[in-house]
């Protein structure tokens, strides 16, 4: 394979030096979608001079996923060399980045001028300068093009001043800044941000607080705000001889609490996994036996967990499909954890029985990630449709749970796409009914992971009321999985899947 999604992240050596650290920033902060042309690809390309048809095949493959970019400009092409962004030296400025790609053709011929770039005269020439001896191999990173009202650069120690922040920021995008060829506004800030006023400053000087710490040095990030803040690439800063390094490593373990949701316990690496990479990709590139960090991941990803020993989620479901899939292949899972404190390849231990987390070395400085969360307005027939559900549920009615789930998937099939807000309201509603509300209520009289559990290792009801609650069970699953012949459709219907 030639291609793969940003957010998959690989070694320096087949995805270059800024896509390997974007790849991990990916994993708690707003880094545009996109993918990466590896090492691998040029390789091929410096032997015949042209890209071969089953690379030219992959990134149009990438480049119209679902999961990625689905087919839409504009664009922005940038080199990832295997010695861009290192220890030593940042190669800013030296390598190419070209924006406003807007065809397909383009995109081509802009991967191979980014590909010459790697022999240029001006890349010799810093090479030579900076004693560095390793051979370049060129990566090709492809992004979502921002559009931003602000961008610039910011340094989490000033070079001259390192008890402060130093930013620099221009209207528009931060490409002249960064080349030289715009003046910037500077503004010099503490490095506590609870002491700063302006709301983008503040959110600005707190993102580059929690990537140096992330990165574990200062660091000079390039960013672009639209009404969102991106982080478009982060390098250690180089010269950092008047900078005093704080490092603070602790044996013990630490704690992170969630919600059990398949019991046992398992121990390993951690494995981040975003939901916009392919699932064929990550099941490709996933250790066996590591363990499984996402946000939120949803069926079609089942082999992926069939490789993980273990399963931690951000989103708080017992339904969820990871939880689901989890008990079904007897791993533990904990549910509803803060992730981002969760450092990519850092030793864990989960305990599925208590919904404990332990990590060696969690990240100190961080914000939390909001996940989407599904709502919606309790309108007359919500209130009616939710009366009916609960009825059904108090008294473990799974023929009566089943009869309104089915009546409000019938409702939303015959709103939409005429009235398509009060089909997505009713949608929303009985989704967030099933693998939400569902678990809360059930777990306030009975012991639901255990009943759960019990259902997908295929053991017998011990009593009536536990015969009712693995029937549920299984009808909420046929449900949340759209596996119920009467419900197959939704997916195409509402969102072309």
């Amino acid at each position: 394979m030639f291609v793969r999604s940003l957010s998959a992240g690989g070694s320096v050596e087949e995805v270059g030096g800024k896509a390997y650290r974007l790849s991990i920033l990916a994993r708690y902060f707003n880094v545009p979608e996109g993918f990466v042309i590896t090492t691998k690809a040029y390789e091929l390309w410096k032997k015949s001079g042209a890209l071969p048809n089953k690379v030219v095949t992959e990134i149009q493959r990438y480049f119209t996923s679902p999961y990625l970019l689905e087919g839409h400009f504009p664009i922005v092409v940038r080199s990832s060399a295997n010695v861009e962004d290192s220890k030593n030296a940042s190669f800013a400025g030296v390598f190419e980045s070209i924006t406003n790609i807007r065809t397909f053709e383009e995109l081509l011929r802009t991967v191979e001028r980014v590909f010459r770039n790697a022999t240029s005269e001006r890349v010799k020439v810093y090479t030579e300068h900076m004693g560095i001896e390793k051979e370049i191999k060129m990566a090709v990173l492809v992004q979502r093009q921002i559009d931003p009202e602000l961008s610039g650069v910011l340094f989490t120690r000033s070079p001259d001043n390192p008890d402060k922040v130093l930013i620099e920021l221009t209207y528009g995008s931060n490409e002249k800044l960064v080349s030289g060829k715009a003046n910037a506004k500077r503004k010099l800030l503490p490095r506590i941000p609870k002491n700063i006023e302006d709301r983008l400053m503040r959110e600005l000087v707190q993102t580059g607080l929690e990537i140096e710490d992330l990165f574990g040095k200062p660091q000079d990030i390039e960013w672009a705000y639209d009404g969102t803040l991106w982080i478009l690439q982060s390098r250690d800063i180089t010269i950092t001889d008047k900078i005093k390094k704080k490092i603070d490593i602790s044996g013990s373990w630490h704690i992170l609490k969630g919600t059990p949701a398949s019991p046992g316990k398992a121990k390993g690496t951690a494995k981040f996994i975003l939901d916009d990479q392919p699932p064929e990709e990550v099941v490709r590139i996933f250790p066996e036996r590591a363990i499984l960090v996402t946000y939120v991941l949803h069926a079609e990803y089942y082999k992926l967990f069939t490789k993980a020993s273990a399963i931690v989620t951000k989103v708080d479901s017992m339904l969820s499909h990871p939880a689901i899939i989890a008990r079904e292949l007897g791993i533990p899972c904990v549910v509803g954890v803060d992730v981002e404190l969760i450092r990519e390849g850092d030793e864990m231990m989960v305990d599925g029985d208590e919904g404990l987390v332990y990590v060696k070395n969690p990240r100190t400085a961080f914000r939390r990630v909001n996940l989407w969360k599904a709502s919606y307005e309790e309108d007359e027939l919500i209130k009616e449709l939710k009366t009916e559900y609960l009825n059904a549920l108090e008294h473990l009615d799974p023929d009566g749970l089943e009869k309104v789930i089915i009546k409000a998937f019938k409702i939303v099939k015959e709103l939409y796409p005429e009235d398509r807000e009060k089909a997505f309201n009713v949608y929303y509603f009985i989704n967030v009914m099933m693998e939400e509300n569902t678990p809360k209520i059930l777990s306030k009289h009975f012991n639901v992971m255990e009943v759960f559990s019990r259902v997908d290792h295929n053991e017998k009801p011990r009593n009536s009321d536990e015969a009712k609650l693995f029937k549920i069970y299984r009808l909420l699953k046929s449900f949340i999985n759209y596996k119920d012949e009467r419900i197959k459709d939704i997916p195409k219907l509402l969102f072309d899947i």
